[in-house]
């Protein structure tokens, strides 16, 4: 289903992309090396980022034309609360970013996630996607895995220990992907019913 989203969720999406934007250009800037594109294709080699990207340019459709699939969005969303959780609970406290680092990582890890759930909770509609829509953030971690083995297969890095193929074969890989994909519906879960006590109490 494709939401028309108002004036006042466009302006609030747009914020969100400009700020995804900065935070990923000025990570590209800061990184060692002289080249910015090859820090953006190393970059991309994780999650947090493809997801901070995702944001800003789904989000920066949504202010230029004001429209967007609620699944889509959805599935945006699930996946940047994935990235701020899992960062905080369970990486943070070994993750000591100085400098402009510790800025540019606040925007990944926590301000661009939770201004994305916010937003969706507010603008994307309690009748715009219903419980049948939950599988499809299962889409999210599958279409990274992918990614990941590919370019894993071709430089020998891969960027999270439970997707390194070397190192577990394909039986074990195969159940973390899973595992991974259920953990997403949770989440998922978790956020349509917080988006409908909401909307109930509104």
């Amino acid at each position: 289903m494709i939401v028309t989203h108002s004036s006042l969720s466009r302006r609030v999406a747009g914020t969100i992309s400009i700020a995804a934007f900065i935070a990923i250009g000025a990570q590209t800037l800061i990184n060692e090396g002289n080249n910015p594109l090859l820090n953006l294709a190393l970059m991309l080699r994780y999650f947090t980022i493809w997801s901070n990207m995702a944001a800003a340019l789904l989000l920066g459709w949504v202010a230029l034309r004001g429209k967007l699939d609620a699944r889509i969005a959805f599935a945006l969303a699930t996946a940047l609360a994935m990235v701020g959780i899992v960062y905080h609970l369970l990486l943070s406290a070994d993750h000591h970013p100085v400098g402009w680092d510790w800025y540019t990582n606040q925007m990944h890890h926590t301000v661009v996630p939770l201004a994305t759930v916010f937003w969706w909770l507010a603008f994307s509609g309690v009748k715009a996607t219903g419980w049948r829509t939950l599988p499809i953030v299962i889409a999210v971690p599958i279409l990274y895995t992918g990614f990941a083995l590919v370019v894993g297969e071709a430089t020998g890095f891969y960027p999270y220990f439970f997707l390194d193929l070397p190192e577990l074969g394909w039986g074990r890989l195969l159940l973390n992907v899973a595992g991974l994909g259920l953990v997403f519906m949770a989440f998922g879960a978790l956020l349509m019913g917080a988006r409908k006590l909401i909307t109930a109490r509104a």
